[in-house]
C-alpha cells in the first residue's frame, strides 16, 4: 500500500511566476527525503515537463476530473502578490516553509531532453552558424513592460554596434522582430520552454525585460542584461546562479522606479498614477548609454565585444 504523503502545489499563472515555483517543489521533495508524491495544478503545465520531483501536472480542467485527496496543499496563487516587498521566490518560501531561509536552493530549474538539445544544436549548425545573443522584445499585458518598437530597435542597434554576435529574436508571434541587418535572425514562436532554455544556454548573451523569458534565462549560466520598470530588479532578479555569472539590471531614469512594491497588496496589476495609466513614463525612460554599459559589462568575460 502506498503511504507516501500526497502534496498539491498550486500556482496557475504567469509563466515566470510558475517557473519560480520549481525550487519550492525541490525543497518539499528534499524535506520529505523523497518519500512523497508532489502534484502541480497550473495553467502553464509545460514548465514541469521532465521535472523529476513532480508526479503529475493538472490544469484546472483536468484537476476537476480527478478524485485524489491530498495530505497537504500549498496554494501559491497570490502568495507574492500579498508580499510586494519580497522577491517572488522568498514570498513562496515564506508561505510554504514559514521562512525564506528554509529554502536551501533558490535557483529555478527547467529540465530539457536530449531531443531538445539536439534540436538547438541543429539550428545552431544550420541556421545561426556562429556566436549569438538572444533577445526577447516582450509585448503583452502589463503596459509598464511594453517598450515601444523604436526603443527595442534602438536596443538591437546597440547590440549590433557593441558586439560581433548574431542576434536571435525570440518570443510569441505578435512580438517584435527586425530584419534591417543580416545578423538579425527572426525565430519568433519557434520553441518550447525547454528548447528556449537550451537556445539561451548556448548563447553568449541574453537581453530582455522583466518577463517569463527572463526566468527561463535564469535557469542557465548565460550572462543576462534585463530591463525593469514597475518591479524593482531586486525583487525579480535570478537567484542561486554562480557569482561569476553576470546579471546586469537596467533601470529607467525615473524616481518612481519599482513603484509596484508600494501599492496596496494584493497586487495583480499596476496602474500608473503619474501619467497615462496605459503608457507609464518608466517604459520610455531608458537611456541607451545605460543599456550600452550593461551590454559591455555582461559581455566582458565572453569575448564577444567588438575590438
Amino acid at each position: 500500500m502506498d503511504m507516501k504523503p500526497k502534496i498539491l502545489v498550486i500556482r496557475q499563472l504567469a509563466l515566470g511566476d510558475v517557473i519560480l515555483v520549481t525550487p519550492i517543489i525541490e525543497q518539499l521533495h528534499r524535506d520529505y527525503n523523497g518519500n512523497c508524491q508532489i502534484d502541480v495544478l497550473t495553467l502553464k503545465p509545460a514548465v514541469f515537463a521532465n521535472n523529476p520531483y513532480v508526479h503529475k501536472v493538472y490544469t484546472p480542467q483536468t484537476y476537476q476530473e480527478t478524485n485524489c485527496v491530498y495530505d497537504r496543499t500549498v496554494h501559491l496563487d497570490l502568495a507574492y502578490e500579498k508580499q510586494p516587498r519580497l522577491h517572488i521566490t522568498d514570498a513562496y518560501a515564506l508561505y510554504t516553509f514559514g521562512s525564506p531561509e528554509k529554502l536551501e536552493q533558490k535557483r529555478a530549474q527547467l529540465y530539457s531532453t536530449l531531443e531538445d538539445k539536439a534540436k538547438i544544436a541543429n539550428i545552431h549548425n544550420t541556421q545561426i552558424r556562429g556566436d549569438y545573443a538572444v533577445i526577447h522584445m516582450r509585448h503583452d499585458s502589463w503596459p509598464s513592460r511594453n517598450l515601444s518598437e523604436q526603443t527595442w530597435k534602438n536596443i538591437v542597434q546597440v547590440l549590433l554596434d557593441e558586439t560581433d554576435l548574431k542576434i536571435v529574436q525570440v518570443g510569441s508571434a505578435q512580438e517584435f522582430a527586425f530584419d534591417h541587418d543580416a545578423r538579425l535572425i527572426n525565430m519568433l514562436d519557434g520553441f518550447s520552454i525547454q528548447e528556449l532554455k537550451e537556445l539561451i544556454a548556448t548563447s553568449k548573451l541574453y537581453v530582455g525585460i522583466d518577463s517569463g523569458t527572463l526566468h527561463i534565462a535564469a535557469t542557465t549560466n548565460t550572462p543576462i542584461v534585463s530591463l525593469f520598470t514597475s518591479a524593482h530588479h531586486t525583487l525579480r532578479m535570478p537567484l542561486g546562479r554562480p557569482a561569476s555569472t553576470p546579471f546586469v539590471p537596467v533601470a529607467p531614469r525615473v524616481d518612481c522606479y519599482g513603484c509596484q512594491a508600494n501599492i496596496q497588496p494584493p497586487i495583480t496589476g499596476v496602474v500608473c498614477h503619474r501619467g497615462d495609466p496605459y503608457s507609464p513614463p518608466c517604459k520610455d525612460a531608458f537611456a541607451m548609454q545605460d543599456i550600452q554599459r550593461a551590454i559591455r559589462k555582461a559581455s566582458e568575460t565572453n569575448y564577444c565585444l567588438k575590438k
